[in-house]
């Protein structure tokens, strides 16, 4: 193994590489029952999910090994609402270098690159099932504030909306768990109805 390298994405890595990576780093999760986008994103997608972010790189001598990207959007959720917050999303390690320090040293370069912008405010979501991700966000002070179904009829999954203020969070706890949990149970009785 190589010395491991992080960088914003050099032009010599294409954005073909990029997204098998994606693709290659999911795998795991379509093997474990884990209905989440990354494993089957098309290019089309994963280039208007992007947008004009920015995509970081773990590379291991010449080869991809790891996939963070960071953009900023207005916010539509209640906590945030029309704040210019950071959108992170559309990561991937591959499975021979996951519980190592590839995805926290990709993580520390999106969020100095985060700090940088001025931005105060992050948003992310990931699948409802995906407790790793879950856990590791609210010990670094992300608070969980809306429940939320994939747009696309074909995503078949929950996602947990989680926002981490860099500078505290203006809103009680009890508050954000209010919210996340009215918001559950909108989306479940809805499902009921349409069930019915």
């Amino acid at each position: 193994m190589a010395e491991i390298k992080y960088m914003e994405k050099p032009d010599w890595v294409t954005w073909e590489d990029v997204l098998a990576c994606i693709h290659e780093a999911h795998k795991v999760n379509k093997k474990k029952g884990f209905t989440m986008t990354g494993y089957d994103m098309t290019m089309e997608r994963f280039m208007k999910k992007l947008g004009d972010g920015k995509c970081f790189v773990a590379l291991d001598g010449d080869k991809l090994i790891g996939v963070t990207t960071v953009r900023f959007i207005k916010s539509r959720r209640w906590c945030a609402w029309g704040k210019r917050v950071a959108y992170n999303g559309l990561d991937g390690i591959l499975k021979a270098y996951q519980g190592t320090d590839v995805f926290p040293s990709l993580n520390a370069l999106r969020y100095k690159c985060i700090e940088n912008s001025g931005v105060d405010i992050v948003e992310f979501n990931t699948a409802e099932h995906n407790k790793v991700v879950i856990k590791r966000n609210l010990q670094l002070g992300a608070k969980k504030v809306q429940y939320a179904h994939a747009r696309l009829a074909k995503d078949k999954y929950h996602s947990i909306v989680m926002m981490r203020w860099l500078h505290g969070c203006p809103y009680p706890d009890w508050l954000c768990n209010f919210m996340f949990w009215l918001s559950k149970v909108v989306i479940k009785l809805s499902e009921i109805g349409k069930r019915n």
